[in-house]
């Protein structure tokens, strides 16, 4: 039976979130054989904290390159203007 490379590519990634989840798993209950206490509900928000600043990096930096290429390549831009060069006369823009 042949898969086809986007049903290879969804078992991967099922299968590599199972993993991440059957391993931190593991890790909570081998954490609990020792004598430290592992409160779940603090690992839990230590995770969502980091996945938050993760999120607002990544919302920064593409909110920063958005506004960079919305005012690098803006229609008054002096190179994108259009010129009549028979007349002289410059067109484009609203200036």
């Amino acid at each position: 039976m042949a898969f086809s490379s986007r049903t290879k590519l969804i078992i991967f990634i099922l299968g590599s979130m199972a993993a991440i989840g059957i391993s931190s798993i593991l890790q909570i209950v081998y954490a609990q054989d020792s004598a430290a206490t592992v409160f779940r509900r603090v690992e839990i928000w230590g995770l969502f904290y980091r996945g938050m600043i993760a999120a607002f990096m990544v919302g920064a930096a593409v909110m920063g390159v958005w506004i960079y290429v919305s005012y690098r390549f803006r229609e008054s831009h002096k190179r994108f203007r259009v010129s009549d060069s028979s007349a002289g006369v410059k067109t484009g823009g609203n200036r």
